[in-house]
């Protein structure tokens, strides 16, 4: 995205809508905010009842019968928790982490997890079926996002008054403005909101995220989730500029390495000033570059550090699998 894009997605966040074209007619989305999601939880319980009735299984259900089927045991449950317990432990030792090139082997790491995890959901998933609560997340979400179109910009005309309403449209109208809705908000993605909070126009702003009223006029309680994210970031990113003062000029519009570089600890960093204060060559700390202690704000290191991850590597005859990882995090192997 550029400089106008940025601009745009900051300015439908501030009004709290987007304006579409549907048909050769203007409509308006709605940003949603924690009313609707009361909404939409209300709805979702009335899918689920309904789906129920209608002799819908539910997944408790469908799991045991799997699992008496041995299709789906519970040793794959325990290793879906192990996985979620690992990607936790190793988002949390990130703040342990002071050079660079250790926060980017602990993030292939939590990817490579990650996708490990999504591969045993989507298993699981697969073999679930069609169920009550997934027929009730699809309606609920297809429901709210018909009903997130409105005819004005005040947002008091909706294009579909009522469930009736919803209910005639034909499943290709309905699909339709699913596609157009998530469409349009690709671009209020976390990470895109990230990346705008970054760009050179938004600095001036920064000044005023403390002053949630004053920034948006409204009480907090009434804010979109999109401008709620938003005032977040802001805060967040103005603290990280705020408390370091050696923050590498590359990843000052890379939220995902500012926030990173935010993320280590103060005990951390003194920590590592400390153990790596002598006059060693920074290439014997961890085979540390200059890249990593200019990231780390660090000058002359000594080589009093601990086993690394190439050192156990070594031990392991060259490189570590998902178990090595997870047994070296202190999760025990699965038996």
């Amino acid at each position: 995205m550029d400089q106008t894009q940025y601009r745009k997605v900051f300015r439908d966040i501030v009004k709290g809508w987007s304006e579409v074209k549907y048909k050769k007619k203007t409509l308006f989305i709605k940003h949603l905010n924690a009313t609707d999601q009361v909404d939409i939880d209300e709805i979702r319980a009335r899918y689920l009842k309904n789906a129920i009735k209608r002799g819908i299984p539910q997944k408790e259900e469908l799991i045991a019968d799997l699992k008496k089927e041995g299709v789906w045991t519970d040793e794959d449950d325990r290793k879906i928790i192990r996985h979620e317990n690992y990607i936790e432990q190793l988002v949390k030792g990130k703040s342990q982490l002071v050079l660079k090139s250790q926060l980017d082997q602990q993030n292939k790491n939590i990817s490579e997890a990650r996708k490990e995890l999504e591969s045993m959901l989507n298993k699981k998933q697969e073999i679930l079926g069609v169920n009550a609560e997934d027929y009730a997340d699809k309606r609920s979400n297809d429901y709210y996002i018909i009903k997130s179109f409105f005819n004005d910009a005040e947002l008091k005309d909706p294009l579909f008054p009522d469930e009736n309403a919803y209910s005639e449209l034909y499943a290709e109208d309905v699909t339709g403005l699913v596609k157009l809705y998530n469409n349009t908000f690709e671009c209020f993605e976390e990470e895109n909101i990230q990346h705008m909070i970054l760009q050179d126009f938004y600095y001036i702003y920064f000044p005023f995220s403390e002053d949630t009223v004053g920034f948006f006029g409204r009480p907090v309680v009434e804010l979109t989730y999109n401008q709620l994210k938003l005032i977040v970031y802001t805060k967040i990113f103005k603290n990280i500029f705020e408390n370091n003062m050696h923050i590498p000029e590359k990843i000052k519009k890379d939220p995902k390495a500012l926030l990173d570089y935010g993320s280590i600890s103060s005990e951390a960093k003194q920590k590592m000033q400390e153990q790596f204060g002598g006059d060693t060559d920074a290439s014997t700390l961890f085979n540390a570059t200059e890249e990593d202690f200019e990231y780390a704000g660090l000058q002359k290191p000594s080589d009093k550090a601990g086993i690394s991850l190439h050192k156990a590597a070594e031990k392991k005859g060259g490189s570590l699998t998902m178990e090595d990882l997870m047994e070296l995090s202190g999760i025990p192997r699965s038996k």
